[in-house]
């Protein structure tokens, strides 16, 4: 084997060491690394297998100095109580054995990270197994927690800066097309709040008139930005898939050009 050959195979084994490692990060970051450290189902698979084994040894180790302890606190319990106890305790040695191992598992820092440890390893080597692998499950509840706050977050930022930009929310204002520069439209709507169901291809349903939507248009105004919402009448009845029904404002003389 050449230097080269040797270098090479140090880069594979370091490569697939650290997407080993990688793999116990959530799901949703993996494909953040570099394209030369894919993490595969197989790495993720022995990433679960060495996580269950570590949180196996960890435990039982563990668990030995747990039992001795309990044991000494046992042994001394039945050489100081009355004879009845002493001898109801040197009887119930296999239940107590089984209880302590509970309380270790589930009510102690070190047995309880340990049974975490090697639950979520087995959970994600069959997770890997059936090539649907996964990081670890607390890590990626919460990564999805902070993502979703972050995302929430951001929208509430992004609704303030635009509700600043928009000034007060007032009634809307009703023109024809060409005082707003839209000579194609009939009539446009200007609101000072977007309307979530108002997209392009909708019809408007008035009182007396039917309106097809066109593309809306955001316009700074000298008194905020604006969403302008072009209506064009229909002269012939159609299929109404997805219809708005709204009362049109009384026609304002205001011009925007």
């Amino acid at each position: 084997m050449g230097v080269r050959d040797a270098w090479a195979w140090v880069v594979d084994a370091f490569t697939w060491g650290f997407a080993v490692v990688a793999a116990v990060l959530p799901r949703r970051i993996w494909s953040r690394f570099h394209a030369d450290v894919p993490i595969t189902p197989a790495a993720a698979g022995l990433s679960g297998v060495l996580t269950m084994f570590v949180g196996f040894f960890l435990g039982l180790s563990g668990f030995y100095e747990y039992v001795g302890r309990a044991a000494d606190a046992r042994n001394t319990f039945i050489l100081t109580a009355p004879i009845d106890k002493a001898e109801q305790m040197a009887y119930a040695g296999p239940a107590l054995t089984i209880l302590t191992l509970v309380e270790y598992a589930f009510f102690t820092p070190r047995g309880l990270f340990s049974t975490y440890l090697a639950l979520s390893g087995l959970l994600r080597g069959v997770t890997a197994w059936f090539d649907d692998p996964q990081g670890d499950p607390i890590l990626s509840a919460l990564d999805a927690g902070t993502s979703r706050a972050a995302a929430r977050a951001g929208r509430w930022r992004r609704t303030l800066a635009r509700e600043w930009r928009e000034g007060e929310d007032v009634p809307d204002v009703l023109i024809t097309g060409e005082a707003a520069g839209l000579p194609a439209a009939d009539y446009v709507v200007l609101a000072s709040r977007r309307k979530a169901e108002w997209t392009a291809g909708a019809i408007i349903m008035t009182g007396e008139d039917w309106y097809r939507l066109g593309d809306p248009v955001e316009m700074e105004l000298p008194y905020g930005l604006r969403t302008l919402y072009p209506l064009t009448k229909l002269q012939a009845v159609e299929v109404v898939r997805r219809g708005i029904e709204y009362e049109l404002p009384q026609l304002s003389k205001r011009r925007l050009h």
